[in-house]
């Protein structure tokens, strides 16, 4: 078995992320390994009416990924005390690519990432989980959900 020293792990928010986080945690302790959490979010594009400029559409978009990061971080301190805010990465941008980026800035040995998910944030799981596979330098571990 590989000895992974640092472990990153894909998450959307979603409910099925807690068992992504659940198996991440113990790969990393099995490992003695660092754990980072990443969250990617898209940016949102859609019609908005004359009421909401573009201004205000981002306004609401980084207020809503805000949230949704500040319950992240809420459930990390919960769940894993150990894991500290600075290894907890929210970006944006398209997921695959950003995780991957950051699995390269970070030295990652492997990634865990569910196989599929349904989150209204439209962040890291689904057809990610593929598109990460090609050409990321690391292990890879899906996770079914």
């Amino acid at each position: 078995m590989t000895d992974y020293k640092k472990v990153l792990v894909a998450v959307d928010g979603s409910e099925e992320s807690d068992k992504i986080i659940t198996r991440a945690l113990s790969m990393a302790a099995d490992n003695h390994a660092q754990l980072d959490v990443v969250m990617v979010f898209e940016p949102l594009v859609g019609g908005y009416s004359f009421e909401l400029n573009m201004a205000d559409f981002e306004k609401v978009q980084k207020q809503h990924q805000e949230q949704v990061a500040t319950q992240m971080r809420a459930k990390m301190a919960a769940v894993s005390p150990s894991v500290p805010t600075q290894q907890l990465h929210f970006l944006r941008g398209k997921p695959a690519s950003e995780i991957k980026k950051l699995c390269e800035q970070l030295g990652t040995d492997l990634l865990v990432i569910g196989s599929h998910g349904h989150s209204p944030v439209r962040a890291v799981l689904g057809s990610t989980a593929n598109a990460v596979l090609h050409g990321i330098e690391c292990d890879v571990l899906t996770i079914r959900v």
